[in-house]
């Protein structure tokens, strides 16, 4: 099929604005609403079209994929295009600054016809159902960074309300969160007697066999009589809604820990069974590579692989200037973190990267340096391994 229509779509919440080319502009700045008459007003436009036409749209998170998914059902060629190259592109094209959602659209239907016309197999990234795991992913991310940021508050709040009780056990355990949010401070502890108190918390630390706790009843008792903080009621209150917070997102992160599991399993089994040949690479840190990688299909060689995850070498240099290497960091930041995950645990697990890492420490190389040269060495490793759909030896 001859590509003779290059249609651009800049996607937002609510709206998509559209621009068509065939050598010359035959569509500019129209717009749509994000709903069910926009699609249909849509179509219409470009049905004409469809056999000679290509459709391409920047990835904007989520808001996109509904269209997407509507072209695509609808017999459309479509695809979506690197955010990062569009912008590059527009760069290069314009010499004004200038942007908005109409110009964004022509930008993307230019990008469409230079990348046809100089790549006939331009690559179109498909978003089939792989790429939802992506996004659980990125969800167990997020809510693991709100965990963090809760820990932390309820830890500030602890040291206000009952400081003596974090220097002797973890507060984080299963019991000591049921204490504190049962009691809430050490002022509310010792206003009771002890065999109040005591009573109370069997619930939540049981005598006889079980988990063994660091800490017992008694010990707090005492450490909450010899407190130095006062009463805090609207601290008190806090730290129960803290705590209730935590509880609720620790249930969440383990409802879609169960969903990524099962659903990689289902995607990338081959996949991960070959990432986890290589001593020190967990499944988990499998799981989540491949949610961003997708298929190893879609780079044509290691180097697209390495600058996709922004670890590709950047020199600046002028004149007699020489400037130093760094690496770019502009491709995608997740990657880029797994990436540097897994290179700490195969330089201590794998001889084969512990020996390329001592190496490069050796050459004088910092242990970042040494770091960001043993991801790239795992990353050319792990490419030539999918490819060839083979195990590490």
């Amino acid at each position: 099929m001859e590509i003779r229509y290059f249609c651009g779509i800049d996607v937002s919440k609510n709206s998509f604005s559209v621009a068509v080319k065939n050598g010359q502009f035959i569509i500019k700045n129209k717009s749509f609403s994000m709903d069910r008459e926009g699609f249909k007003r849509f179509e219409e436009l470009i049905f004409s079209y469809k056999d000679s036409l290509i459709t391409g749209m920047e990835a904007t998170g989520i808001y996109h994929q509904n269209l997407f998914n509507f072209l695509k059902n609808r017999g459309y060629n479509s695809c979506v295009v690197d955010p990062y190259r569009v912008a590059k592109f527009f760069k290069f094209r314009s010499n004004k600054p200038t942007k908005t959602d109409k110009k964004d659209s022509k930008t993307i239907s230019e990008f469409l016809e230079e990348e046809v016309k100089n790549n006939p197999c331009f690559m179109q990234e498909k978003q089939d159902e792989r790429f939802n795991l992506r996004y659980l992913v990125r969800e167990k991310e997020r809510i693991t960074h709100q965990i963090a940021k809760t820990k932390t508050e309820i830890k500030r709040i602890v040291s206000l309300v009952f400081p003596e009780l974090e220097a002797k056990t973890s507060i984080f355990s299963k019991e000591i969160l049921d204490i504190l949010y049962e009691f809430s401070s050490a002022d509310r502890i010792r206003k009771l007697t002890f065999k109040e108190f005591v009573n109370r918390a069997q619930v939540y630390i049981p005598n006889g066999k079980g988990r063994k706790v660091s800490i017992g009843k008694e010990e707090i008792y005492k450490l909450a009589k010899d407190s130095i903080s006062f009463s805090y009621p609207a601290y008190e209150k806090l730290l129960q809604i803290k705590i209730k917070r935590l509880r609720n997102l620790m249930e969440e992160r383990k409802e879609i820990e169960e969903i990524i599991k099962k659903e990689a399993d289902k995607l990338f089994r081959r996949e991960i069974e070959i990432l986890t040949s290589i001593p020190g690479i967990a499944k988990e840190s499998a799981i989540y590579l491949m949610a961003e990688v997708i298929d190893i299909k879609r780079f044509p060689n290691k180097a697209k692989l390495i600058g996709f995850c922004g670890l590709d070498p950047v020199i600046k240099q002028s004149g007699n200037y020489k400037g130093h290497f760094k690496i770019s960091k502009r491709g995608n930041s997740h990657t880029r973190r797994i990436a540097f995950i897994m290179a700490g645990c195969v330089k201590r697990s794998c001889p084969y990267f512990r020996e390329y890492y001592l190496k490069k420490r050796k050459e004088g190389k910092s242990y970042k340096e040494a770091v960001i040269a043993t991801s790239t060495k795992l990353l050319r490793t792990i490419y030539s391994l999918l490819k060839e759909d083979r195990l590490f030896k």
